[in-house]
C-alpha cells in the first residue's frame, strides 16, 4: 500500500474510536496486531487492546482526539494527537482496579506509530502523558 493510503488507514483508526466503535478498527489490524502502551506489561492482542480502549470510552463517554500532526515513511504512520475527555466513569487500571469517576476534565497529548502489512495495521506503540492525566485528574501531587 502507499504512503497515502496508511495515512488515510491510521486516520480512519482514530475515527473509529472518535465515534465509539471499537468493532470497526477490526477491518484495519492484522489478525496477529499487537500494541504496546503505557502501563500495560507487555504487547497487548486485538482483544486486550479493544478492552483497553473499552475501558477508557467508559471513563471518559466524551473521548476525543484530535490528530495535529502526521508523519509516514514506507510501511510506518505516526500520528500526534491531542485527547480530552471528562472522566465520568471508573477507569480501569492496570492492575486490575478502577480509579473512580472524579468528574475532571483533561486534555493529553501523545502520539501512535503504527507499522503497516499489506495495508493492515501490524503493530502499534502508543506513547502518552499518563503523568499529565492523572495530575488532571488530582490524583498526583502538582508538579
Amino acid at each position: 500500500m502507499s504512503e497515502q493510503e496508511n495515512i488515510k488507514t491510521a486516520h480512519d483508526f482514530f475515527g473509529a474510536f472518535n465515534a465509539n466503535d471499537l468493532d470497526r478498527a477490526d477491518a484495519w489490524i492484522t489478525d496477529d496486531y499487537r500494541a504496546e502502551a503505557p502501563g500495560a506489561a507487555g504487547p497487548m492482542t486485538r482483544e486486550q487492546v479493544k478492552m483497553q480502549n473499552q475501558g477508557f470510552l467508559t471513563a471518559f463517554p466524551d473521548l476525543h482526539f484530535e490528530v495535529v500532526r502526521t508523519i509516514a515513511q514506507g510501511d510506518y504512520v505516526v500520528l500526534h494527537w491531542v485527547g480530552t475527555g471528562t472522566h465520568t466513569g471508573p477507569l480501569p487500571t492496570p492492575t486490575g482496579g478502577a480509579i473512580p469517576p472524579t468528574g475532571k476534565s483533561a486534555k493529553v497529548m501523545g502520539s501512535v506509530t503504527y507499522e503497516f502489512r499489506a495495508g493492515k495495521v501490524a503493530r502499534a506503540w502508543n506513547f502518552w502523558d499518563m503523568a499529565g492525566l492523572l495530575g488532571q485528574l488530582g490524583l498526583l501531587p502538582p508538579m
